[in-house]
């Protein structure tokens, strides 16, 4: 059990700030003031003195033997000292004395009181940390005593690492915390030569770049090779401040990551691929100068090159002038006479009378086959062919955080799975396939719909629902319509989440959904709050925080179909006024459909009677 403190009154003239106060820095350091930034309490002890005990210990000085070092409470002792200098008195000092014996101790007490207040630099951290490793802490033994990471205490410990003329500039605020902690990363001479360029006028790589200066070229993280990491034979520089450690030799990091690329192209055309085109470092993959095409159709694979060492491969393409001259080729038809010269079997007006009723009469029997004008339709979506243009809505948006919380739903995750299934259905071999192509597609129109004929109608009509799906455009009133005639629950795909709290922003409409969430007398206490205010109001009642009963449940009463409105009748979407319509026939017809089951369902008594009759 650890001993009690001793707590008693010590004159000011007795006190002195220990060396194993974290915070303790040298008389003078090239002419700068070694006080600390007294502004925030100097007052407050100026008028009522000090009101928590100095944390001290017994440390004989040559001048007075009972002399105690202060452990915390430095920017106090700082303050009675300027008291005194202004001519006020200070009496006894109150303090809590602890045993003189143990220094770690003494050490921990002191970051921890000094975390506690003023938050302490990563340098003072440093300080304090070897401190306490040279006293025999572990790593994770100053972890646990501070309750922070394993990996904190050893990026505080790599500034030791740092030579002195770093870590002065660093305490004096002219180098910032990312350039020194890139730092950390270089050699010793490394840290000489940045040190020399710093003090001189010339340009000085910092933050990443400076990362970049240190490998003598790009800045490449590990998690970018294609190889294994036995294969490089070079320096990994350990960045213990950022995400993922960085080769120190592109040169050989180039090596190992072009011998990968090598052997990934090998494979690429064993498996069938007609040619792989490794491009230039650097230089990005024009995908518009190129058509898709599948691996059965002569596709290539583009390799693109990032200076980052970021390798992306390409699958399924063709340059778009090879593609033309291939289509053109296949869907030629060559006619000669007997002489051999070409002629055609039609003139020009002929032609166009034969097409014109062979369009009609095929499109008059069309109308008796539905379920090949099902797989024709589907086939005309996926190709945009003829009279047909197609394109996916890509719900595009300006903001990251709509753009995250649309990504993550429920929604859109049902939706990428279903369009892989398609993928596979369709026999779509490449990644990330573009279904939809507006001006020209891979796959021609006799080709998709041979497809789709060999399917069942279950399969088609799979397809067929998923273009429609991806193809409705947003912010129409179809989307309305749809959403109310499937009887859609939006609470079951949907829940607000950091994106939805961060765009909402109109006070008033905010005190309507804590009046919703919350009752009438709580938005009423709550109408001069801030936004930020009302908002924590919802939250907390949606996570049941300071309430009896939660509102896990709760959503805005734009969040249903219909919306609602919180300042009108109607509601928000709506573009079509019929919708609303829609949704009453809907549920007058479910209704009717209850009743009418009612009715030929026997109720208990009259299957009663008639077991009696047939008795």
């Amino acid at each position: 059990m650890t001993k009690p403190l001793d707590l008693k009154h010590v004159a000011l003239s007795g006190l002195h700030i220990s060396l194993l106060n974290m915070r303790h820095k040298p008389k003078s350091t090239k002419g700068r003031s070694n006080e600390p930034i007294l502004d925030d309490i100097l007052p407050s002890i100026r008028e009522r003195g000090i009101r928590q005990p100095l944390l001290v210990r017994p440390e004989p000085t040559k001048e007075n033997k009972n002399a105690y070092g202060i452990i915390a409470g430095r920017r106090r002792y700082f303050c009675l000292q300027a008291i005194v200098s202004e001519g006020g008195e200070v009496g006894g000092v109150p303090v809590c004395i602890m045993n003189a014996d143990d220094d770690a101790q003494a050490i921990e007490a002191s970051i921890i009181e000094n975390m506690a207040r003023l938050a302490p630099t990563p340098m003072e951290q440093h300080t304090a940390f070897d401190k306490l490793s040279k006293k025999g802490k572990s790593i994770a033994d100053i972890a646990s005593v501070f309750g922070i990471t394993t990996r904190m205490v050893k990026q505080r410990l790599a500034l030791g690492q740092l030579i002195p003329v770093l870590k002065q500039a660093y305490t004096d605020s002219e180098i910032d915390n990312e350039t020194i902690f890139a730092l950390t990363m270089a050699t010793k001479t490394q840290q000489n030569d940045w040190f020399d360029l710093f003090s001189t006028d010339e340009y000085t790589p910092t933050g990443e770049q400076l990362k970049a200066w240190l490998s003598g070229g790009g800045c490449i993280t590990v998690e970018k090779a294609l190889f294994p990491m036995e294969d490089y034979k070079g320096t990994i520089l350990t960045d213990l401040f950022g995400e993922h450690d960085q080769f120190a030799d592109i040169e050989k990091f180039w090596s190992a990551q072009n011998a990968a690329i090598s052997v990934q192209a090998d494979e690429y055309k064993k498996d069938g691929w007609r040619d792989v085109f490794v491009g230039d470092i650097g230089r990005h993959f024009a995908r518009y100068e190129y058509a898709q095409r599948t691996k059965e159709q002569g596709g290539n694979v583009y390799v693109q090159i990032g200076d980052n060492g970021d390798v992306k491969f390409y699958e399924g393409f063709m340059p778009k002038e090879e593609a033309k001259r291939i289509d053109a080729i296949l869907h030629k038809k060559p006619n000669a006479d007997s002489n051999g010269s070409k002629r055609p079997e039609m003139s020009g007006p002929l032609r166009e009378y034969m097409s014109l009723h062979r369009h009609s009469i095929a499109r008059a029997h069309l109308l008796k086959h539905p379920k090949i004008a099902l797989r024709l339709t589907v086939a005309h979506m996926l190709t945009s062919s003829g009279n047909w243009k197609v394109e996916r809505d890509y719900q595009r948006t300006t903001k990251e955080s709509t753009d995250l919380s649309l990504t993550n739903s429920r929604a859109e995750q049902e939706l990428s799975a279903e369009r892989q299934e398609i993928c596979n259905l369709l026999e779509y071999r490449c990644e990330h396939f573009q279904l939809y192509q507006r001006y020209s597609s891979p796959f021609n129109i006799e080709d998709v719909f041979g497809r789709l004929i060999k399917m069942d109608d279950k399969s088609v009509m799979r397809i067929m629902t998923f273009c429609m799906c991806e193809t409705l455009k947003n912010e129409s009133g179809a989307v309305e319509a749809v959403a109310v005639l499937t009887g859609a629950k939006f609470e079951e795909y949907w829940v607000p989440d950091d994106g939805f709290f961060d765009l909402l922003r109109d006070k008033s409409v905010l005190n309507l959904m804590v009046k919703d969430i919350a009752g009438k007398s709580t938005a009423e206490y709550a109408l001069t709050d801030t936004a930020k205010s009302q908002k924590q109001i919802i939250l907390n009642r949606i996570a049941g925080q300071g309430v009896k009963n939660p509102s896990p449940n709760w959503r805005p009463k734009w969040a249903s179909f219909p919306s609602q409105s919180y300042r009108g009748k109607g509601s928000v979407f709506d573009t079509w006024k019929w919708v609303g319509a829609i949704a009453k026939e809907r549920d007058a017809k479910i209704a009717s459909v209850q009743k009418v089951k009612s009715k030929l369902k026997p109720t208990s008594e009259q299957k009663g009677k008639k077991t009696k009759q047939v008795a």
